[in-house]
């Protein structure tokens, strides 16, 4: 990954917390589901959250030794629509779902949704680990609803969303801190 100013690094540590913290709602729904929530299973996701979001803010705190150049606008606006979009879609098929009475399918279409909405999100941010990651949703997805028994579906696509979810997050995360390490162009005087 090529890192070439602070805006980048910013986006980088941004979209890890974004990621991380849609990662811990879909694990503590499959704790839920999986009748495992409990004090301990929360500390811990908790605890895994605060890990990615403390590296996410020293990835912050990188930042600030590179240069920053003025944010693109259209990029904030693709972004805000690609996401108006997924939410509709989101919504739309779990109503849809819903009123068909295959409750159990939601999680796995909710899955290929964000997968399909992280391909135009690579392409705006330029960041093509957002493709490995759709990608890897998109199969999930589909496993999940071919491999996984209808009576435990809903609890492990959750569950392997969310893991999918985190380690993108770390892969992120890893990915910026080398590139990080690089000497930075000095700012302008």
């Amino acid at each position: 990954m090529k890192i070439e100013n602070a805006n980048q690094l910013r986006g980088r540590a941004s979209g890890v917390i974004v990621v991380a913290a849609f990662g811990a709602l879909w694990l503590l729904l499959a704790l839920y589901a999986m009748q495992m929530l409990s004090v301990a299973t929360v500390a811990g996701v908790v605890l895994v959250v605060a890990a990615l979001v403390t590296a996410a803010v020293y990835l912050f705190r990188e930042a600030k030794r590179w240069p920053s150049v003025p944010d693109d606008p259209g990029v904030g606006r693709a972004f805000g629509w690609i996401n108006t979009l997924q939410w509709i879609a989101v919504g739309a098929v779990a109503f849809t779902l819903a009123r068909l009475h295959l409750d159990v399918y939601i999680p796995s279409a909710i899955t290929a949704i964000v997968g399909l909405h992280m391909f135009p999100l690579g392409r705006i941010f330029r960041y093509p680990a957002h493709y490995r990651a759709g990608a890897i949703l998109l199969a999930w997805a589909v496993a999940s609803v071919v491999f996984v028994p209808v009576a435990d579906l809903q609890s492990i696509a959750a569950l392997g969303t969310g893991t999918i979810l985190w380690l993108s997050a770390a892969v992120t995360l890893t990915l910026a801190f080398r590139a990080a390490r690089r000497p930075a162009v000095p700012l302008p005087c």
